[in-house]
């Protein structure tokens, strides 16, 4: 039933608001809508499933004969009242868009003076919010068009602010425009989605020409477009990266997650490519997203996030961080990832520290059900048997690395990268010492490769 389904997603707060509300005469005089909200929420309260429509009827309409017509009629009703309930509370929470409707209702009931004061209160409102961001610039420019409205009544002759109407539906266009473009681009990287832009190619212009890269809910969203489409263009990330230090003030955390992980996207993308000023800002990134609280999601961090912390850090050769890292955040993983992971990213810093054995070690205490997370942990071992010069070893966990592969259920990404990692190390086992053209053709082929996360390391035993 959609109207269970919705009072289950009510707060204890909301449950204890609607219940005055479904009470109150002012709202409905049907004594049955409130008697079947009281049932449904002691359900809800006692963790019981849906209740059957007779008992929910007997609990409405006690003592009548069972008439489904009447019961389904009633909770449309009942519903109905629970979404006028959700739209009063969400217009309640945002004080400038309520006092907005205030001031549309009392211009059109004629009532200069109120609507005057409602606007003062409006304007104080706008100049005192930290935000800058879209949301805010909309909201601006809901009250110019509301004061346009009224001065148009009021007032026959004068400036009507025309213009700045103007100006700031155009910067408004711009904001939108590129926040959605970043979107767009992000979910085109992941899904190979194709989408046209529409007048994008006139924004980029109109914002390098236009003087807009002073606002920051212009400029922040122009530089992180630029970024996405021009990954080897440095100047655009660093660009965002100082903008979003300077101006992170102005934007509600919910947008500054969001920005903070189109940044991090981008730096996991360019992390094997080697460029360590990159890597350094990734870093800085996810200590910073960390300590903001923009990586958990309910207190909880993911498995994805903690070893990509780990990567970057490896990579900086930053263990003694990493460690501390591993020791304060294990515990933030869902219980049944911690131990795993834990032992997982140790091994990968003993690795990297050229304990080859004791990284061993603890891979061996790394039990993933997770099969990405399991072709990482072969990969690394296919390392380790290389490094100890563990040849018979190696040959044989290629070989059950290659079945694995065939067995299980991966991307195409994953099945084309970890089924070269393992072409290109039998290669380079199978090399004969002296034999240039084969070992140049080999190097050409990993250098060539577009889908392969261990080239740095392959190219490195070649």
């Amino acid at each position: 039933m959609l109207l269970y389904e919705l009072l289950q997603s009510f707060s204890k707060t909301e449950l204890v608001r609607f219940g005055k509300l479904v009470r109150s005469p002012f709202f409905t005089h049907r004594t049955e809508m409130e008697r079947i909200f009281t049932h449904l929420s002691q359900c809800i309260y006692r963790k019981k499933p849906l209740p059957d429509k007779e008992n929910l009827f007997e609990k409405a309409f006690p003592g009548k004969e069972y008439d489904d017509l009447l019961l389904r009629a009633t909770l449309s009703d009942l519903r109905e009242l629970m979404e006028d309930f959700l739209i009063w509370q969400k217009i309640q929470s945002d004080p400038v868009a309520a006092k907005i409707a205030l001031a549309t209702q009392l211009r059109e009931r004629n009532l200069n003076k109120p609507f005057l004061q409602t606007a003062a209160k409006i304007d104080r409102l706008l100049q005192s919010s930290v935000e800058k961001n879209a949301d805010h610039l909309r909201q601006a420019l809901d009250f110019q068009l509301e004061m346009a409205h009224f001065e148009t009544r009021t007032i026959r002759t004068g400036d009507l602010h025309l213009q700045e109407i103007s100006d700031s539906i155009d910067t408004l266009y711009l904001a939108q425009k590129l926040r959605h473009a970043c979107t767009q681009i992000s979910h085109q990287a992941v899904f190979k989605a194709d989408y046209d832009f529409g007048l994008l190619p006139d924004v980029l212009n109109s914002v390098e020409k236009g003087g807009y890269l002073t606002e920051p809910s212009v400029a922040l969203y122009y530089y992180c477009y630029r970024f996405l489409t021009e990954p080897q263009n440095l100047h655009y990330f660093q660009q965002f990266r100082s903008g979003l230090t300077a101006h992170e003030q102005y934007f509600p955390f919910s947008e500054l997650k969001n920005l903070y992980l189109l940044a991090i996207n981008y730096c996991i993308r360019r992390l094997n490519e080697g460029n360590e000023p990159v890597i350094r800002e990734g870093w800085g990134l996810y200590r910073e997203g960390l300590a903001k609280g923009f990586l958990l999601e309910n207190g909880r961090l993911s498995g994805f996030t903690f070893n990509n912390v780990v990567a970057f850090g490896i990579k900086l050769k930053e263990f003694e961080a990493v460690q501390v890292f591993i020791a304060e955040y294990a515990t933030r993983l869902e219980p049944e990832q911690q131990e795993s992971y834990s032992h997982f990213n140790y091994a990968r810093i003993e690795y990297a520290r050229g304990r080859f054995s004791a990284a061993m070690s603890l891979l061996q205490k790394a039990d993933f059900k997770d099969l990405v997370n399991s072709l990482i942990v072969k990969t690394l071992l296919l390392k380790i048997y290389y490094e100890l010069g563990e040849i018979d070893l190696l040959l044989s966990h290629l070989d059950s690395f290659r079945s694995f592969i065939r067995r299980s259920h991966v991307s195409d990404y994953h099945r084309k990268n970890f089924s070269l990692i393992i072409s290109f190390t039998q290669k380079i086992i199978a090399l004969k010492p002296g034999n240039t053209t084969q070992r140049a053709r080999l190097q050409q082929a990993i250098q060539e490769a577009e889908t392969l996360s261990e080239k740095e390391w392959l190219l490195g035993k070649l």
